[in-house]
C-alpha cells in the first residue's frame, strides 16, 4: 500500500504517516510519531502538506490538536484534482511553446561529428561544396601532402567547386607545390603558401558556421566537424591572419 501512495504523488513520510491515521483514528501527535516511526521534529510538515492535498481533517478537543484520514476515497479526489493541475499546466505551457521553440532556435549551439575512413573524408568534401553558394568562401589551411589517388579524387571535386562559383583561398605548405601548379589555373581559386616548418598531416576548413579537420593519414583518415559560429568565425581570424602574413604566389 505504501508503495502505491508514493506512486500517486506522496512522499514516503506522508504515506506512513497517512497509514498510520487510518488505523489509529483521530489522534494527537504523540500516537502519530509512535505508528509511523516519523520525527517529532518533521511530523507537523507532513501533517501539513497532507492536509492541503485533503488526505488530513484536524479537530480541537480540549485545547488538543486531533488528526485524522480523510476517507480513502478522497485519494481519487486528490488524483482528479491532480489531473486538472496538470492539464492547466499543459496549457499554459502549450501557450508559450512557440516562444520557448524561438529561443531554442536562436541559441548558439556547438555540434561536432566525426567521419571515418576514405569514405567519410568525400562525405564532407561533398558538404563543402553542396552547402556552400556562388561567390561564397571555403578557407583552407594547413595542406601539405596527401596521395595521388586522393589528390587526383580532390581536384576533380575543386574544378566542380570552381565551376559553382566558390572562392576558394588556400594556405599550403611550400613542401607541396605540385598541388598548386595543378590547381592555380582553376577560376576562384587563390593560394598563398606556409613556411615549411609548419608542415603537418592535417587541412582545416571552415565553411558557413563549419570547421572540417581533416587527420591526413593514410591507415586510418579522419575528419572531425565543428558547428558552430563562435568556433568557425575564431578560425577565421586565424586563417586571415596566417593569410595576411603568407608568402603571394603569383600566377
Amino acid at each position: 500500500m505504501e508503495q502505491t501512495l508514493k506512486k500517486i504523488g506522496l512522499t514516503d513520510g506522508e504515506s506512513r504517516v497517512y497509514l498510520a491515521l487510518l488505523e489509529l483514528g483521530a489522534s494527537a501527535t504523540g500516537k502519530i510519531i509512535q505508528k509511523s516511526s516519523i520525527s517529532g521534529s518533521k511530523v507537523y510538515e507532513v501533517l501539513d502538506r497532507l492536509a492541503l492535498k485533503g488526505l488530513v481533517n484536524t479537530s480541537i478537543k480540549n485545547k488538543v490538536k486531533y488528526f485524522e484520514a480523510a476517507p480513502p476515497l478522497k485519494l481519487l479526489n486528490y488524483l482528479e484534482e491532480k489531473r486538472q493541475n496538470i492539464d492547466q499546466e499543459k496549457r499554459e505551457v502549450q501557450k508559450i511553446l512557440p516562444q520557448l521553440l524561438l529561443k531554442q532556435q536562436y541559441t548558439p549551439r556547438t555540434e561536432v561529428k566525426i567521419y571515418t575512413g576514405w569514405e567519410g573524408m568525400k562525405t564532407v568534401n561533398e558538404d563543402i561544396i553542396h552547402s556552400l553558394k556562388r561567390k561564397e568562401e571555403w578557407l583552407e589551411m594547413g595542406l601539405s601532402a596527401q596521395p595521388k589517388s586522393w589528390e587526383i579524387y580532390f581536384t576533380k571535386k575543386q574544378q566542380e567547386r570552381a565551376k559553382k562559383g566558390i572562392i576558394h583561398r588556400s594556405l599550403l605548405n611550400t613542401k607541396y607545390k605540385s598541388l598548386y601548379h595543378t590547381r592555380k589555373h582553376l577560376q576562384h581559386t587563390y593560394y598563398r603558401f606556409l613556411p615549411q616548418e609548419l608542415e603537418m598531416p592535417i587541412s582545416t576548413n571552415i565553411y558557413n558556421n563549419k570547421v572540417a579537420i581533416f587527420m591526413l593519414v593514410v591507415e586510418e583518415p579522419l575528419v572531425i566537424v565543428m558547428e558552430s559560429k563562435l568556433i568557425a568565425d575564431s578560425f577565421r581570424k586565424y586563417f586571415e591572419i596566417l593569410w595576411n602574413s603568407s608568402i603571394v604566389v603569383k600566377k
